[in-house]
């Protein structure tokens, strides 16, 4: 495997979707308003003023409804600013550093250590989840924050090399910051699902607004009700766009990882044993785990069962990550 190259496209592909991402708040912010100066221009109308587009307003409306993309994104940042331990102990995580119950997990220990080695970061925290599937994942904005979680499945059914390969995965998202990324993507899909938000509550307020001969009272259900329907779609819009813009950055720095990880380990055997074991296994990556699906992103593996469920899947296809690592792989996964 061209370890290099795969970086490079996959690096690139990820500078693409950030600049879409970009462009489509951009392209929002400008359609709401000049949606919203189109409203005022009829409001003009209705109140004897002249009937004229304000650059004005749209400028306003602009820089609003960025403020409101920033200051949601800055809230669920702080929400999420929380290291990467709280998650592995939602997710049922045992502390293993220094306490190790068995060979097992200290040979997971050693195989940190010679990754942490081998990717110059530090010794992070590792946690043992109580899940028979195989999987793993990192969490933490930043890599004095950031811990390892690895399933009991992929523990006893992994071998060494394909135990080393999945590590060498996730130690590539730390040294990367794709956790960082991850975060801030989040955040701003979050911000723009303020606007859907803010869009359900003036649909309230026009739902207040009762009917009747005031035509004055009645101009403000009508503008509550334009106002408040714009927002729910340019909100909703938002968010769908965003979603599938994030997913397709988290599956190009999947390619990423799994690259970093031969460059690691240099052994793409390694890493792609343990893809290959997990289509074989009954029990695959799933974690059971109540609330695990919100963490889905930061997991070795999570596949998609639907076509629609692919399109917003933050994991590429398991076979096409193992075509990349092992071209000559004939289609078939090795029984367990």
């Amino acid at each position: 495997m061209k370890f290099f190259q795969h970086q490079a496209r996959a690096r690139r592909h990820t500078l693409k979707l950030l600049l879409l991402m970009t462009l489509a708040v951009a392209c929002l912010s400008a359609l709401g308003s000049l949606g919203l100066g189109l409203l005022w221009r009829e409001l003009n109308q209705e109140y004897n003023q002249p009937k004229v587009f304000s650059w004005t307003v749209f400028a306003a409306v602009a820089l609003s409804i960025l403020l409101v993309v920033l200051l949601g994104s800055c809230y669920k940042t702080w929400r999420l600013r929380a290291g990467g331990r709280v998650i592995a102990e939602f997710l049922g995580g045992r502390l293993l550093n220094g306490a190790p119950r068995s060979p097992e997990e200290r040979r997971l220990l050693h195989i940190v250590e010679e990754m942490a080695l081998a990717s110059g970061t530090a010794m992070p925290g590792v946690y043992l989840l109580p899940e028979d599937a195989i999987n793993a994942f990192a969490a933490g904005l930043d890599p004095q924050q950031a811990v390892l979680g690895v399933t009991r499945g992929a523990l006893v059914h992994l071998d060494r090399d394909e135990l080393q390969g999945m590590i060498a995965h996730e130690f590539s998202h730390i040294l990367n910051g794709d956790m960082r990324l991850n975060t801030r993507l989040l955040s701003v899909i979050h911000g723009l699902l303020v606007f859907s938000l803010a869009g359900i509550l003036v649909l309230r307020q026009a739902e207040r607004e009762h009917l009747g001969s005031d035509r004055h009272r009645f101009m403000w259900q009508i503008i509550y009700a334009v106002l408040g329907l714009a927002l729910l779609i340019f909100g909703s819009l938002g968010n769908l766009l965003g979603s599938l813009i994030k997913a397709a950055i988290s599956r190009q720095r999947e390619f990423l990882a799994d690259a970093s990880a031969v460059q690691f380990t240099r052994n793409p055997e390694g890493i792609g044993g343990a893809l290959k074991k997990i289509g074989a296994h009954k029990a695959g990556s799933r974690l059971k785990a109540f609330g695990a699906a919100q963490y889905s992103h930061m997991y070795f593996h999570q596949e998609a069962k639907t076509r629609w469920g692919r399109l917003f899947a933050t994991h590429p296809p398991l076979a096409a990550r193992i075509q990349r690592l092992d071209p000559q792989w004939d289609g078939r996964f090795a029984p367990r």
